[in-house]
């Protein structure tokens, strides 16, 4: 059912509000208002409509091809979502709308979601990732062709507890979920032990206590904390690999980013590909970014430092890149 023009309007409105904002989320009574302006129109019309706003901030230097996507949240927001591809790096950098819609909601601590519209069928490769949440065979996947669930875009599928059992998938919680930390309880960053390599640090083999390293380093060790918040962040429950990112850009603003796994592997998530989705959220060129700084574990079966300094030397070639490696996270 196609929308009326002024509900159409209203929702362009409601769009340019969330990405003037810089959150890429339509709050849940924003919703309502919107519902609220045409009684007729169905929350899945809606939010069509909504994806075909958003796809205009895509970022697709190679294929051309906008995508939107709009993921309805158990609480009522929406969470808005676009592809981005990055020039001269490798195509599995991309990020699909609906991977950057799930980031926008992680960002947003929504915890579970039960709609997602999007520009066209989603990918195979979005299905598997979207497969990580609960009740993931549930989730009614919305698109100009028409609606079904996830279950049956996705039929005999492979998911988390094919690797999981069910009690440590309720314990440690799925992707959205709220999870134990990947840090003990009441360990700051500063009380941790790591090896940090990187530019005007000085190499040591030899693990020390991050508040030592970084003593006389302010504007490094506010770096270093975001970065520790984002790798407690992460979503790592099959390599136990979890990572965070943090990068300053030029106008002195800070962006997080974690690691997001897929029981697939493949459909996974870096942690610069979801510090990517939320600079693009800000409306951000990733060319402004000054300083990184990577989170991670020594000896980890599954590291982000080489993929990392690769997306860099193309987008951002002047950037520093600090490596963290934890000794003793958990």
């Amino acid at each position: 059912t196609r929308q009326p023009m002024n509900a159409t309007s209203a929702v362009a409105r409601a769009v340019a509000i969330a990405v003037t904002r810089g959150d890429f989320v339509i709050t849940a009574q924003e919703l309502a208002e919107l519902q609220a302006a045409d009684g007729a129109t169905s929350l899945g019309d809606v939010l069509q409509t909504i994806v075909e706003c958003v796809k205009a901030h895509a970022r697709p230097p190679t294929s051309g091809f906008n995508v939107g996507a709009a993921a309805l949240g158990a609480s009522g927001a929406v969470y808005l979502g676009v592809n981005v591809e990055l020039n001269a790096v490798p195509l599995n950098h991309s990020i699909h709308a609906e991977q950057f819609a799930l980031v926008t909601a992680m960002a947003s601590d929504e915890r579970k979601i039960v709609m997602i519209s999007t520009t066209a069928a989603p990918c195979g490769h979005c299905r598997q990732f979207m497969n990580e949440l609960r009740d993931a065979s549930e989730l009614r996947c919305v698109m100009p062709s028409g609606s079904w669930t996830l279950a049956e875009l996705l039929p005999h599928s492979f998911g988390p507890l094919d690797l999981l059992d069910e009690t440590s998938a309720s314990r440690e919680g799925l992707l959205l979920e709220e999870r134990s930390s990947n840090v003990r309880d009441g360990v700051t960053v500063w009380d941790m032990r790591a090896c940090i390599s990187g530019d005007g640090i000085p190499e040591d083999a030899v693990p020390r206590r991050v508040d030592e390293i970084l003593e006389s380093n302010a504007s490094l060790r506010a770096l270093t904390e975001q970065s520790h918040s984002a790798f407690a962040k992460a979503y790592a429950p099959y390599s136990k690999s979890p990572a965070g990112i943090c990068a300053r850009t030029s106008c002195g603003e800070e962006f997080r980013g974690w690691s997001l796994e897929s029981a697939a592997y493949n459909p996974s998530m870096s942690p610069f590909q979801c510090l990517t989705a939320r600079m693009v959220a800000r409306g951000k060129d990733l060319a402004s970014i000054e300083c990184v700084v990577l989170t991670e574990l020594h000896g980890a079966p599954v590291k982000y430092e080489c993929t990392v300094r690769l997306a860099l030397a193309q987008v951002a070639p002047n950037a520093h890149l600090i490596v963290v490696n934890y000794h003793d996270a958990q």
